[in-house]
């Protein structure tokens, strides 16, 4: 039987052969709570389907919600997989046996020098998932809901490799729970966030919360080789701050280089120009952006004009490579998840996955019934040999 590992590098090398447009793996966001996901020791885990561009849909799996390289979490399901008893309790003890560090003892002894015991939980965000079960639940409650939710303000940073998704679904679980401590009056009350994430998640993030803005202001790490500055590190930084707060309320400091821009009523970096045609400061980067009358926006100073694509990109691009955008119906303003064709698309790859299981059964019951055949002509060859020999002997 093939291990988890296995299985996993089976799909991987499914994606990496496929010829042409691009190829990955989405995770697939469930809607129906009465089917709960497969358990592994980091909790929940999350659907994945791999997608092809112009390809349809391919069988669906479970995978860890937190870890990215299988040798932290080798955990994989196929959708579909009926498993027995045995290896549903074996997979409990695997899950209690490889519990992720840090216990609840430990959490304690860690953070009590900055923290009481009561304002900090073991938690994975990327599943809204508790490690101390509905004991930290109700911690997690109680500090939301205090003073009706009062002078709190969610500041995130997760992991860059992070699916924007799934965080935006557990950050909308954490939001429904500061409301549950509000009067109906304040039902309209938005929870303040501040999102760490890079610059190039904006449109997926905004996807999910349309309110949410983008600051101009660039995250730098110290411990980090490449997000920082000085010269060990790279110039700019892509890391930024994504908030529901309106951004005339936040103040940027001018001795790091950022300054008011009285037409967008906000603070910018220094290079980031005004365009009179966009109406707004365009960079994203912070290089100053040179706007396309063609494209009727503003790009990176790197890219041009391509008149075969009709489109601005790198110079060195491939006219016939794929263009991002909806694997469905190819328009540029949303991905395959939000297409409003998705439901039809779905139909029509269930009806195919279904013909083309069905050419496979036919195949295997006809390898089959020619394997029994071949068997009984074996046998009975042998059974006339043998009759021959008794004939001859007696």
């Amino acid at each position: 039987m093939a291990t988890c590992r296995d299985r996993l590098a089976a799909v991987e090398a499914e994606e990496s052969s496929s010829c042409q447009g691009y190829s990955g793996v989405e995770v697939v966001l469930s809607s129906d709570p009465a089917t709960p996901a497969p358990l592994c020791p980091h909790g929940p885990t999350l659907l994945f389907v791999k997608v092809n561009q112009g390809k349809e849909e391919t069988r669906r799996f479970y995978a860890c919600s937190a870890c990215r390289d299988r040798k932290d979490c080798n955990f994989f399901q196929w959708e579909d997989e009926k498993l027995s008893g045995a290896r549903l309790a074996a997979r409990e003890a695997h899950n209690r046996s490889c519990q992720p560090p840090l216990s609840r003892s430990q959490c304690v002894e860690r953070y009590s020098q900055f923290y009481m015991e009561d304002s900090f939980c073991h938690y994975n965000m990327f599943n809204h998932h508790f490690f101390d079960g509905k004991a930290a639940l109700e911690v997690c409650k109680t500090f939301l809901q205090e003073d009706r939710g009062e002078g709190v303000i969610m500041v995130t940073d997760p992991p860059f490799g992070g699916l924007v998704e799934p965080l935006a679904v557990t950050f909308k679980k954490l939001i429904a729970m500061w409301k549950e401590g509000h009067s109906q009056d304040n039902s309209q009350k938005e929870l303040p966030i501040f999102w760490i994430f890079p610059y190039f998640f904006e449109s997926r993030i905004c996807q999910f919360f349309p309110s949410f803005c983008m600051l101009d202001y660039q995250v730098d790490y110290d411990n980090h080789a490449l997000y920082k500055h000085g010269k060990t590190g790279r110039k700019q930084s892509p890391v930024r701050i994504f908030t529901n707060i309106p951004p005339n309320r936040i103040i940027l400091p001018i001795e790091e280089g950022y300054r008011f821009c009285p037409l967008c009523q906000r603070y910018v970096s220094l290079e980031n120009q005004h365009c009179e045609h966009c109406n707004s400061c365009t960079s994203k980067d912070g290089r100053k952006w040179n706007h396309c009358f063609l494209c009727k926006k503003c790009v990176k100073p790197s890219w041009i004009h391509c008149s075969i694509c009709n489109h601005c990109a790198l110079p060195d691009h491939s006219c016939k490579g794929p263009r991002d955008g909806c694997f469905i119906c190819g328009e540029l303003d949303h991905k395959r998840s939000t297409c409003p064709n998705i439901s039809t698309s779905k139909k029509v790859n269930k009806a195919v996955r279904k013909q083309k299981q069905r050419k496979s059964n036919k195949m295997k019951m006809e390898t089959t019934k020619g394997q029994s055949m071949n068997h009984t002509s074996v046998t009975r060859k042998k059974k006339r040999r043998e009759r021959t020999h008794q004939y001859l002997c007696s």
